[in-house]
């Protein structure tokens, strides 16, 4: 299995998916913000309020490009999809898998997360305001898989299934 960037609304899953579907298909695992946070030193609140979110998606998008491994599942920071020119490297090195989730359950995992600088203390208006904006972006990936009343592992296996039917194996025709 190639790199595989999993991608969606910040509380989407896509950290639980990722290192679900690390341990199935046998391959590395790596969160994109904590990565950050131990290239930086710094927290990803603290990045925020230094350098601004501008600021933050430079070093977002500078460690993006800063790794190596040709095999490996990556979950996203949930705005990552704001720059083209990370979509475009994305795409250039494997497959973009966006995790579409419900804004409401969204809402009810994150809005008191104080790890989400864009989400604590947001209205469900005002999250799904920021949703709407970036849902374009989101749908660029190569695969779109509904989360909706699915658990991690059922997600997972969506996603192989996705991957092997376009790469010409079975499928359980979603």
């Amino acid at each position: 299995m190639e790199l595989i960037y999993l991608v969606g609304f910040m509380g989407c899953g896509k950290t639980t998916v990722g290192k679900e579907l690390a341990k199935r298909v046998n391959n590395k695992f790596l969160d994109l913000d904590e990565e950050i946070v131990s290239q930086t030193g710094k927290s990803i609140p603290d990045l925020f309020n230094e350098f601004g979110e501008s600021g933050f998606r430079d070093i977002e998008t500078k460690v993006l490009k800063s790794l190596s491994s040709k095999k490996m599942i990556i979950s996203t920071g949930g705005g990552i999809i704001l720059r083209d020119e990370n979509i475009g490297f994305m795409k250039e090195r494997g497959k973009i898998i966006y995790l579409e989730t419900p804004i409401e359950l969204i809402y009810e995992r994150i809005h008191l997360d104080s790890n989400r600088p864009n989400a604590v203390n947001r209205s469900l208006d005002d999250l799904t305001h920021l949703f709407q904006s970036r849902e374009s972006q989101y749908k660029k990936a190569d695969f779109k898989i509904s989360t909706k009343d699915l658990t991690p592992i059922e997600i997972t296996l969506e996603i192989i299934d996705c991957l092997n039917y376009s790469k010409g194996g079975d499928s359980r025709n979603k």
